[in-house]
């Protein structure tokens, strides 16, 4: 309970950057973690992370030995996650993406996980930020992000050949969770 009354009052201080009132449900969750090879997976990067939801998850099913890169702007939600889990690595600006995968000698990721409120965003920052993401997959590499509108779907159609959709109605609001591979 204590996440959703912090997720709660980070929502009502800056809805343009939270994006929503409740952390993800766990069936969204699922439904994002789902797609990804755990098995193969040495590179991951969340943006996003929130106070952890998803974060947890990732930590859950992740290789022992794979890096994980999560990115919060938050600056109080980044510490805890710090806190939190100490064998991760966190960012505080997804829009640099690229340079902090850089900067810390990683290579092109194997998956994004996304729970930024990309329809927040301008639409210039939107289609930046999609082309950030397939920049830094590696071929074949894959970006799931959950979304409440289709508003997304037009950048992600214009990048991405292989795109997949699930609704997930068990979650507050309803979520459409897109599934995205670089092609290889």
């Amino acid at each position: 309970m204590q996440n959703s009354t912090r997720f709660l009052k980070k929502f009502l201080d800056s809805p343009a950057t939270v994006g929503s009132i409740i952390p993800s449900s766990r069936m969204l969750v699922s439904a994002m973690l789902a797609p990804v090879d755990w098995v193969r997976a040495e590179t991951i990067v969340e943006l996003g992370a929130g106070t952890g939801v998803i974060t947890r998850a990732i930590e859950g099913r992740r290789r022992t030995d794979s890096t994980f890169l999560a990115f919060e702007s938050d600056s109080q939600m980044r510490r805890d996650l710090n806190r939190q889990y100490p064998d991760i690595l966190t960012e505080a600006d997804a829009f640099h993406l690229h340079e902090a995968l850089e900067r810390r000698g990683l290579p092109d990721a194997d998956c994004v996980i996304s729970g930024l409120p990309f329809a927040n965003f301008p639409r210039n920052q939107q289609a930046g930020l999609i082309t950030a993401i397939h920049d830094a997959l590696r071929p074949g590499g894959l970006f799931v992000a959950f979304q409440y509108t289709r508003q997304l779907q037009p950048y992600l159609d214009s990048v991405y050949g292989d795109i997949a959709r699930r609704l997930v109605l068990f979650n507050i609001p309803p979520a459409l969770v897109y599934i995205c591979r670089k092609e290889a």
